[in-house]
């Protein structure tokens, strides 16, 4: 047995030569060789080719072009996890720069010990340490579990068993069923009886969908089994080299010197596992790293939030003003010393040593002024973050019990942005709507059969915009019974005809079902429409019973008649032609029949005028605009009639497209566009999707809190305007219809609108905008994209329809790109995927479309109308939340290091220290911290039922005023004031004055146990004056936090420490002095009545819409006490 296997060097790595190996593996005698021929000549195309045969051998040669199918996802090794753990947490600046504190706290200019510089900042160090480790260990496990997972490998003594890590390419691997597929494979063939050649496969493991997957080998190689895969012999594979794409595979394989494609239905992916299949063979063709899987799992780039991103360049103002500090105080140190110190003997300064000293005296404040940079704000706000999504996904009233899902915050880093959303982007098929097709009506040559929707909210009546009203539908009346059934009379050959189209021209997989022992027919497809076509069909008695890859069996008359269509081709949809096609052999008439199903667009400007009856043409498409505006899904069926001779010619250029490696899409749609013309139109569907529960409220509400709502949907316009309409999203809104066929054209359109909005007053008519996809494609122009933004921001709500994923995603860039407002996108499938990604936040819904959606998301729900409790109760109490904390950070931290200054005044900046080494410890880890992690967890400035009832309080936070210069320098400059009030308040007890009968005044020591205590009771009861709504939590962690001070500081005075000799019975010595108490009443209301007072004030006289929502609702709180209390 041989194998060959060559490979042209990939062109995205621009090498310079051409590498070809040939390997020749004899399993008799164990004999491998390699040979590797190098030349400069560039390489020509860009795939891989590779020989495959039964006898794969277990060679694992290190020189092979291929990688290994060992696969790592781990981020570390036990040797490089502590030198890359270090670099990776010094890449950020607040790390690096306590680092650099830490280096001078061990030089003779640092006035304190380096102790508890390296204590904080190693606990910082490591509790990310431990975070990564965890994580990493865990990754580990798992790789390991799977690369030794076994699977069977065929030889030419039969069977053997391989560890995953040892496969190689070209391998043939026998899979059986609920087994997962180890690396990327070619499907060979499969046990499959009632369907040749196909399989079923679950992706769960890919793409998070559960429903099942066909995919169907070639029928050349179907007949393989174990007995007689040997004829495989000089069989050549050549494929495209590995790419992300999971929709997409080119290959080819040729077989006794006949080529044959190979595409995305022939891979078996790693990762997925195959089902409700006996066994199936495949081989090897991408392992390891090198698997579409492997390479999917990529970490997406991480998103910063604006609020974050603002608190790095207030961070940056904090270290300029520290290093104003420093060398403000350096220089007046200088000055004392010049002035003072130079007549203090007993000093002995030298004069030509001033500007030494001033440097290192720079260096010595830096150290000092060390605590105005908050270390542990990172860590507290990765804390309180992990906190809040807890929340989220515990949620109850984000739960969806007919899925059994709550919501998933698949980011910590977005909380807050949640809470500050201005545009939402919302795909409309899924997402607004439930993706539960249901089949309603057709019409077909001329006649309409099935009745409309009897629910209002599908129904757009005379007075509309459109003024299309249900009556105007020849064939149907208003009154016709919702559940009124189909009668369709198939003595008439053309309806018969365009019921077997919808029951051939699809995706569908027929499934027998025994669950039930009844042995009914299941229909599986990746699209809800096909299934709704399908079961329409099988409802009036017209029955899919089963398809092969080159056959396709439809029961009709009830099941009086099986019919067996040859399928010649299939052309499948894209996003670009909008439709597909299948090619068949008609079997009562030996006709070959194109078939074709798509939008209206992509349909109607393909038809043969001659043969197509222009009255009844138009009463089609007249049919066609009514059903869409009444809320209906509508697609064209088509068909053409074509000769042997022009299949065959036609045959030859598909088969030379199909096979080719480079550019096949293309290829592949320009032929398939040479087959899709000169169509004769059968009729046209109208499908009902009904809106998700609640979406109308949950719209109207996100309205009345200022956010912009786009719709951007593939729908016929029609269609979007009328669920537009449904769902309140364009209610009292003059609505603005844009469909332009040029740039100038456009161009002229939305200066005209510009003009027309400007000219009317906003207070009394707003207006919505409605363009289609391609007119979009012109706004995209450097012409004319400023003018659409311009145009957008005067509308109230915009609806793009026919829009491909890329417009969706190049509406989301034209928005982001001109505001600073954040921007949320929300889809459910994998169209929606770019557009999710785009934006600042990316909502995916777990619907019928998988969870594509959802894989590329920030959050996960399940229901459109949990949107508005995830934004306008989570993410604003998390916006403010974190706004708090990061400003309460600013101060408590500011208010540590003033004192230190206003200490500076009195030792003329020698740098003498004024904290203990162990209570600045303290400070930040103890002293000080549960409180601030507590209100950013729970904190609630009024009910959710409230923000629901007033979502105009939304509005504060979109315009952020919780966290802005104002907001910032507020706290700043209250934080100045405190520690001037704390200290010299302090300092004028214990150093001016006599405190003890013995007359003794107070030390050093004494005014810096003072100092310190009044600051841990201000930061703390400062605390205690924004808390809203007070719970067992607030009182714990407040009051607890000033109890254990009051605890460690006895038990730290009491212990002698050598260390802290200094500090031993100073502050048992400073609580028993009476004074001491009354400075400490008097200091806390001093430092505190600025902010009460300004409280007061901006509540009582200039009040915000929340303090007003807050009253209300301490008054109803307070009538249903009195009316409980009375019952």
């Amino acid at each position: 047995m041989s194998m060959n296997i060559s490979e042209c060097i990939k062109s995205k790595l621009k090498r310079k030569c051409k590498i070809k190996t040939n390997r020749k593996i004899e399993i008799n005698n164990q004999i491998s060789t390699e040979t590797l021929n190098v030349n400069s000549t560039p390489p020509s195309t860009n795939h891989n080719s590779s020989n495959s045969n039964s006898n794969s051998s277990n060679n694992t040669d290190i020189h092979s072009p291929f990688k290994n199918n060992w696969i790592s996802t781990t981020k570390y090794t036990i040797l490089t996890f502590i030198p890359k753990n270090l670099f990776e947490q010094f890449c950020r600046v607040a790390n690096l720069y306590f680092l650099f504190i830490l280096v001078l706290c061990h030089t003779p200019i640092s006035p304190v010990a380096p102790g508890p510089s390296a204590i904080n900042l190693g606990i910082v160090l490591l509790i990310n340490a431990i975070k990564e480790a965890y994580e990493d260990f865990h990754r580990y496990k798992s790789d390991k579990k799977i690369n030794h997972q076994l699977a069977k490998v065929v030889t030419k003594e039969g069977f053997i068993e391989k560890c995953w890590k040892d496969l190689i390419v070209g391998d043939i691997v026998y899979i059986e069923n609920e087994q997962q597929f180890p690396a990327d494979m070619v499907l060979l063939s499969t046990s499959s009886e009632l369907s040749a050649g196909h399989c079923y496969i679950e992706t769960s493991n890919l793409d998070g969908e559960t429903n099942l997957k066909c995919k169907q080998s070639l029928l050349e190689t179907n007949h393989l089994t174990i007995d007689n895969i040997p004829t495989l012999d000089s069989t050549i594979i050549e494929c495209e080299s590995p790419t992300l794409n999971l929709n997409k595979f080119d290959g080819r394989i040729t077989i006794n010197k006949t080529t044959y494609p190979l595409t995305i239905d022939q891979l078996l992916i790693r990762g997925t596992t195959l089902m409700n299949t006996k066994h199936l063979y495949g081989v090897v063709i991408y392992t390891g790293h090198e698997t579409k899987y492997m390479l999917n799992t990529m970490a997406t780039p991480s998103k910063r939030s604006k609020l974050e991103r603002t608190m790095n360049k207030i961070l940056i103002y904090v270290l300029i003003v520290e290093a104003l500090l420093c060398l403000g105080s350096a220089m007046a140190g200088f000055a004392f010393e010049k002035t003072v110190g130079i007549n203090s003997f007993y000093l002995a300064l030298k004069q030509h040593h001033y500007g030494v000293r001033t440097v290192s005296r720079f260096f010595t404040f830096v150290v000092l002024y060390s605590t105005i940079v908050p270390i542990s704000l990172y860590v507290t706000m990765e804390i309180v973050r992990v906190f809040q999504i807890v929340s989220i996904n515990k949620d109850k009233k984000m739960y969806h019990s007919e899925t059994n899902t709550f919501a998933n915050a698949r980011t910590s880093n977005l909380n807050e942005e949640l809470g500050q959303v201005e545009y939402i982007f919302s795909d409309k098929t899924g997402t607004l709507t439930r993706n539960e097709m249901e089949f309603r009506m057709c019409c077909i040559n001329g006649q309409v059969f099935g009745s409309l929707p009897c629910e209002k909210n599908f129904l757009v009546g005379p007075g509309s915009v459109l003024n299309i009203s249900q009556e105007n539908i020849e064939g149907c009346s208003a009154k016709d019974n919702y559940t009124k059934p189909l009668n369709v009379d198939f003595t008439v050959a053309e309806n018969l005809e365009f019921f077997i189209v919808l029951a051939i021209c699809n995706t569908v997989i027929p499934e027998m079902d025994n669950n039930d022992g009844c042995g009914q027919i299941k229909y599986s497809s990746s699209s809800p429409d096909e299934i709704a076509l399908v079961n329409a069909s099988l409802n009036l008695g017209i029955k899919l019973v089963s398809r092969t890859p080159n056959s396709i069996c439809v029961c009709v008359n009830g099941g009086q008649e099986e019919r067996v269509y040859t399928i010649l081709n299939i052309l499948e949809f894209s996003s670009d032609r909008k439709r597909m096609s299948i090619i068949v052999k008609d079997p009562t008439t030996n006709e070959i029949i194109v078939y074709c199903k798509g939008a209206d667009t992509s349909i109607l400007p393909y038809l043969n005028n001659s043969s197509n009856d222009e009255k009844i043409l138009k009463i089609q498409e007249d049919n066609l605009n009514k059903f869409s505006c009444n809320g209906l899904r509508t697609l064209c069926i088509a068909k053409k009639v074509i000769t042997q001779q022009e299949y065959d010619a036609w045959s030859l250029l598909y088969k030379e497209a199909s096979i080719s490696i480079s550019e096949r899409d293309s290829k592949m749609e320009a032929v398939s566009t040479e087959m899709e013309n000169n169509f004769t139109l059968l009729g046209v569907t109208g499908i009902e999707d009904k809106l998700q529960e609640n979406v109308t409220g949950t719209i109207s509400t996100l309205l009345d809190a200022g956010i912009k709502i786009w719709m951007l949907t593939g729908d016929k316009q029609e269609t979007a305007i009328n669920i537009g309409l449904s769902c309140q999203l364009l209610n009292d809104l003059e609505i603005l219809i844009i469909n332009d066929q040029s740039i100038q054209d456009l161009n002229v359109s939305i200066k005209n609108a510009i003009d027309k909005i400007k000219s009317e007053s906003p207070a009394t008519k707003q207006y919505g905008l409605v363009i289609d996809g391609k007119t979009l494609a012109y706004a995209f122009n450097s012409t004319n994209e400023q003018d659409f933004y311009d145009l957008t921001t005067m509308c109230k709500s915009v609806i793009c329809c026919r829009v491909t994923p890329f417009q969706k995603s190049e509406v989301v860039r034209i928005v982001k790109d001109r505001t600073t407002s954040i921007t949320l996108a929300i889809g459910d499938g994998a169209n929606d995927v770019s557009m999710i990604q785009k934006a600042h936040i990316g909502i995916g819904i777990s619907g019928k479309e998988g969870r594509q959606a959802v894989l590329a998301s920030d959050f996960a729900i399940s229901q459109f109308r949990f949107l508005e409790r995830l934004v306008l109760v989570h993410g604003r109490y998390n916006y403010k939340r974190l706004c708090l904390l990061i400003c309460y950070f600013f101060f408590k931290n500011l208010m540590s290091s003033l004192l230190q200054l206003w200490f500076s005044t009195n030792t003329l900046f020698s740098g003498q220290t004024f904290y203990d080494a162990v209570n600045i410890l303290g400070y930040n880890l103890v002293f000080t911290s549960l409180p601030i992690i507590v209100m950013g967890v729970i904190e609630k400035d009024i009910d959710s039922v409230y923000l629901k009832r007033f979502p105009a309080l939304y509005k504060e936070c979109q315009l952020g005023k919780c966290f802005n210069h104002k907001v910032f320098w507020y706290w700043i400059g209250l934080g100045i004031y405190c520690s001037a009030v704390v200290y010299f308040f302090t300092c004028n007890v214990f150093v001016e004055g006599p405190t003890n009968s013995g007359g003794k005044v107070g030390g050093m020591w004494h005014t810096s146990a003072s100092g310190f205590t009044a600051l841990i009771f201000v930061v703390n009861l400062r605390l205690a004056l924004v808390v809203n709504s007070w719970t067992p939590y607030h009182h714990l962690t407040i009051w607890g936090s000033l109890i254990v001070y009051g605890i460690l500081e006895t038990c730290y005075s009491l212990i002698y420490l050598n260390y802290t000799s200094y500090f031993h019975m100073v502050f048992l010595n400073v609580v028993g002095d009476p004074i001491f108490f009354i400075s400490l009443l008097l200091t806390v209301i001093v430092s505190l009545l600025p902010a009460y007072s300004v409280s007061y004030i901006k509540r009582n006289y200039f009040p915000e819409p929340i303090d007003v929502a807050q009253e209300i609702q301490r008054y109803e709180k307070t009538m249903e006490k009195k009316k409980m209390y009375n019952v």
